[in-house]
């Protein structure tokens, strides 16, 4: 299985070879893909179906943890498996003995990318800090709740090489429903 690891440093030690850095917490400015724009140039349509292949996608940074009004600096990972294509994980490396990891929709952190979205123990919604997009993630456990602030270009980079392995629309591909009907209905061994 392939996978893709990189790393976005948001702690301002600038760029190197096969990561992906900024300057500044929240700061997009010296990110690769911070520009989105088009060019204007005229793109072929492909018309060929979507390539679905399995592999994952790792992303190690540092996010902003909200507290108080204070922004705390957490070490988190951001993971993609083809194997569950329809979710993506983000843990934290707490002071505690084991990470701390959450579980959402691969759908629904892209499209908290763009508006408020979410119910219940997860919601995603963008925002701005200092003039730099990010996105803050919402996680409740009981009555424990705790916002995440990340670099909306990080999000991008992620979801975008997510879309690389599994395009949107297409996890169902590598999905085997008719290999888990067939073992439920074999009963036990």
């Amino acid at each position: 299985m392939q996978t893709s690891e990189y790393l976005m440093d948001l702690s301002g030690r600038g760029e190197r070879s096969g990561e992906l850095m900024g300057r500044e917490p929240f700061d997009i400015d010296g990110e690769r893909g911070a520009d989105r724009t088009d060019g204007g140039s005229a793109k072929a349509v492909d018309t060929r179906p979507p390539t679905v292949r399995r592999g994952a996608v790792r992303c190690r940074t540092l996010v902003r943890l909200v507290n108080a009004g204070e922004y705390l600096r957490v070490v988190t990972q951001l993971r993609y498996d083809s194997f569950n294509p329809y979710s993506v994980s983000m843990v934290f490396n707490l002071d505690t003995d084991e990470p701390v990891e959450w579980e959402f929709g691969r759908d629904l952190l892209s499209e908290g990318r763009q508006q408020v979205t979410g119910m219940g123990d997860v919601r995603i919604w963008p925002s701005d800090i200092r003039g730099h997009n990010v996105v803050f993630i919402s996680l409740r456990s009981g009555a424990d709740m705790e916002v995440v602030a990340v670099s909306a270009t990080l999000i991008d980079a992620f979801l975008e090489r997510t879309h690389q392995i599994v395009p949107a629309g297409q996890e169902q591909q590598l999905l085997d429903v008719d290999g888990v009907v067939d073992r439920m209905l074999d009963g036990p061994s």
